[in-house]
């Protein structure tokens, strides 16, 4: 049997991606949800789990009824480095 990866997933890649790439800049403000399902054909409840991932990794901010807001670029290090095993 085939697992299949959640959809939500793959709108946190996409706006992770974005996020890194500068495209959401931190300050800007995330499209609205009625819009974000349109773009990813998902549902209300998809991209409400995507939005708990992306607030939990501190990459978003906001709250139900109101914009939600980037608030930081994740680190691009390397695994290796991001654990403090810097080899300068």
């Amino acid at each position: 049997m085939v697992t299949r990866r959640p959809s939500y997933l793959d709108i946190v890649d996409d706006i992770r991606g974005r996020i890194i790439s500068g495209d959401l800049a931190p300050g800007a403000t995330l499209p609205t949800c009625r819009e974000m399902c349109q773009t990813y054909q998902v549902s209300r409840q998809t991209i409400g789990s995507a939005m708990i991932v992306l607030r939990t990794q501190g990459l978003v901010v906001g709250q139900q009824g109101r914009a939600v807001y980037v608030t930081a670029v994740p680190d691009r290090r390397l695994p290796t480095q991001a654990a403090g095993n810097d080899q300068t």
